[in-house]
């Protein structure tokens, strides 16, 4: 059974309070039509508490990325394109899942809740993870890059997300530095620096100490037990495959 059909199963749309709950609730009914008009409240919820944490973080990627995309007034074919392709190559959705995340983003869009209110949200529920809060970081600059370059209004949304999810600026620097100043093909030689966390200058124990941390960090083990969807557990290999890389071509 998907993740999509075990938040249907479970009734988990109608167990939420707040915007997210509402979104979801609307997003069920979307994807089901009137099939699911009945479904969304069924749930009795003993698992409720996995599972609603599960639905929480999915809900909440996609409204800000929603929001985020439109941001700069309209969404473009390339932030379209790399949703989808965040959607079913990285995190491995399955075409049920995709829509229901699909109808997310619309919900999100004309809902009257901004993105500071979903990012305050957010940052509520999960700042105390930073490695939950450091994912759902990278995700919002990867579309807000889709196109080539970061727009003024983008960047301001970014910076709300990074205040509200607490990140450390070094943190937020590093990913700055992977997403928008390595755009630039001239500056792709230290895309491996930035992805460890590290500068060019730094010595070989701190880029050792560094790739440690970053393999903690990103570890799937360490991202299942945080309460990630089972589907964004493809993003943490991923991730740790361009660690490794990185990391490679450093000693290189």
């Amino acid at each position: 059974m998907g993740w999509f059909s075990t938040i249907i199963g479970g009734g988990i749309g109608a167990l939420i309070a707040g915007p997210f709950g509402a979104i979801i609730g609307a997003a069920i009914g979307s994807t089901l039509g009137n099939a699911g008009q009945g479904l969304i409240g069924s749930g009795q919820g003993i698992r409720f508490e996995a599972e609603q944490r599960q639905a929480l973080f999915f809900t909440a990627a996609f409204s800000m990325v929603g929001k985020l995309a439109k941001a700069d007034g309209r969404i473009c074919e390339e932030e379209i394109a790399v949703i989808q392709r965040v959607s079913k190559d990285v995190m491995g959705l399955d075409p049920q899942t995709r829509q229901f995340a699909q109808n997310i983003i619309k919900q999100s869009i004309d809902s009257r809740e901004t993105f500071s209110d979903y990012a305050r949200e957010f940052g509520r529920l999960f700042s105390q993870d930073q490695d939950m809060s450091t994912f759902m970081m990278s995700f919002l600059f990867e579309v807000a890059m889709a196109d080539g370059k970061l727009h003024a209004a983008e960047e301001k949304l970014l910076l709300e997300a990074r205040q509200a999810f607490r990140i450390n600026a070094a943190v937020y620097q590093s990913l700055y530095g992977r997403f928008v100043r390595h755009a630039a093909p001239t500056l792709s030689k230290s895309k491996h620096y930035a992805t460890l966390g590290v500068s060019p200058d730094a010595t070989q124990s701190e880029i050792k100490k560094a790739y440690r941390e970053k393999v903690a960090e990103y570890h799937p083990d360490k991202i299942q037990s945080k309460g990630l969807p089972p589907e964004f557990m493809k993003f943490a290999n991923d991730k740790m495959a361009e660690i490794n890389a990185a990391y490679d071509a450093i000693k290189r």
